[in-house]
Formats: structure tokens, C-alpha cells, sequence
């Protein structure tokens, strides 16, 4: 027994719990967000692994002989976590994407905000975007069914035998496929509308060659777009919840794929 009570495969299993819990909270949307310390994740992680233990504790698993076949366990157990976190940040980044699409159109494509979650330059539009899908998936307590999926995965993935299946890449892939048509469907509105002024101020400029197109449909486009942002906001909204609705039946179909 070791100091905490532990037998030696109990201690491995508390370790692999720890190292899937990890593997979420490495990249899932809010968990990995860089304004939240490294420390507080380090002790959120160990605290949920405290709490998800003893309802593993009593896994029949052997213990590993050689150091190769413990980085191959570790390495399944990290791949779960990171699946599951990646898998749901992709919702968010459709989210940033179809934000970026209208920032185009609006003209706001030229000027970049630095993304502390990322490290990377993103439009203002995506961000806006980007915060407003966290605050839906905090709403719903999206967070919550992350955390209850990876414990219950345990049901469906046993310890140690997570792999890499062709069903798993194929479902990845195709979650990663769809993040395109999430974000084509959520600037929908506003490109369809910023498209008509378009053509308006095409269609003006034939008509009135003195009238500086320039000099008006830059105010004019960023007008509309902003206009349409707050009237769709509602329907984003709802499209994100849909959207998270969805997510969850994908990762209940991706959990069930990564078994070897």
C-alpha cells in the first residue's frame, strides 16, 4: 500500500484517470482558455480526477511490464480527452469562421485583434462571435456534458483500450467537414444582405457616376452589417444551441469509435 492507500494498480489507474482528464482540459473550449491559469488547471483537472476515481477505481486492468507499453496506455488515455476537446472546439471555431466571412464583406477584414486563447490574429467579428457561442455553451452548461461525457466514456472506452480506428478518423473528419457549413449557415444573413448592398451601390454608381462609391459604401456596408448582426443575434442563438445539440450526438458517436 503506498501513502495514500493505494495498491500499485490503483495508483496506475488514478494516473490514467489523471492523464485523460488532461487530455480535455488541454484544448476544450473554456477549460484551455489561456486567461485561465496553468496552475488552476493543473488542480481542477486533480480535483475532478479525485471525484471521477472511485467510480473507476474497481477497473481490472494489468499492470505494465515494460516502459513502452505504460507511453502506449498513456498515449490512449490522452488521446480520449484530446478527442473529445478538440471535437467540441470545433464549434467555436465555426463560429470565429463565419465571423471572419462577414468581416470580409463588412470591410473589418483588415483590421486584426491578437486572440489570447490561440495566440493568433483573429477579425473583430469572429471574436464577437467566438464570445458569444462561450456564453451559449455556459448557458447550457455545455461544460458540464463535457466533463459527464469523458466520465462516461469509461463505460464505453475501458481503461487502456482506446485506439485509433478508421471510424474514429472517419467521424472526425467529418465533424471537421461540417464546421464549414455550421459557419456558412451563420453568416448566411448577414452576407446575403451585405451582398444586396452591394449590388445596390453597383447598380447607384451606373446610375450616378459623380457619386464617390468608395466613400459611401464603406460606412454604408459597415452600417448594415452591424444592423444585421443585432437583428440575427436571436437567431444565431438559437443556431448555436442547435449546433451544441448536434455536438452531443457526435461525441457520444466518436467516444463509441475510439474503441480498439
Amino acid at each position: 500500500m503506498g501513502a495514500l492507500g493505494f495498491t500499485e494498480t490503483g495508483f496506475l489507474v488514478f494516473f490514467l484517470v489523471l492523464v485523460r482528464m488532461t487530455g480535455l482540459f488541454i484544448i476544450a473550449p473554456v477549460f484551455a482558455h489561456a486567461s485561465v491559469p496553468a496552475q488552476v488547471k493543473a488542480w481542477f483537472a486533480f480535483a475532478l480526477t479525485l471525484v471521477v476515481y472511485p467510480m473507476v477505481s474497481q477497473t481490472s486492468m494489468s499492470t505494465p511490464g515494460e516502459v513502452a507499453e505504460l507511453a502506449w496506455m498513456i498515449a490512449r488515455e490522452l488521446l480520449v480527452g484530446f478527442t473529445l476537446g478538440y471535437v467540441a472546439l470545433l464549434l467555436f471555431a465555426a463560429a470565429q469562421y463565419a465571423g471572419e466571412l462577414i468581416d470580409t464583406q463588412m470591410g473589418f477584414g483588415m483590421a486584426n485583434l491578437v486572440d489570447p486563447s490561440f495566440g493568433a490574429q483573429v477579425t473583430v467579428v469572429g471574436q464577437f462571435h467566438f464570445l458569444a457561442a462561450t456564453m451559449v455553451y455556459l448557458a447550457v452548461n455545455g461544460h458540464h456534458f463535457l466533463v459527464g461525457a469523458l466520465v462516461r466514456s469509461y463505460d464505453v472506452v475501458p481503461m487502456g483500450q482506446a485506439g485509433l480506428s478508421p471510424d474514429l478518423f472517419d467521424s472526425v473528419v467529418l465533424r471537421f467537414g461540417e464546421l464549414f457549413k455550421i459557419a456558412l449557415r451563420m453568416s448566411l444573413p448577414a452576407a446575403i444582405c451585405l451582398l444586396i448592398t452591394e449590388m445596390s451601390l453597383g447598380i447607384a454608381a451606373r446610375a450616378v457616376p459623380q457619386m464617390n462609391v468608395l466613400m459611401v459604401g464603406f460606412p454604408l456596408k459597415i452600417c448594415v452589417g452591424l444592423a444585421v448582426l443585432v437583428l440575427a443575434m436571436p437567431g444565431f442563438v438559437g443556431y448555436v444551441r442547435v449546433a451544441l445539440g448536434r455536438l452531443q450526438e457526435a461525441i457520444v458517436l466518436i467516444i463509441g469509435a475510439m474503441r480498439s
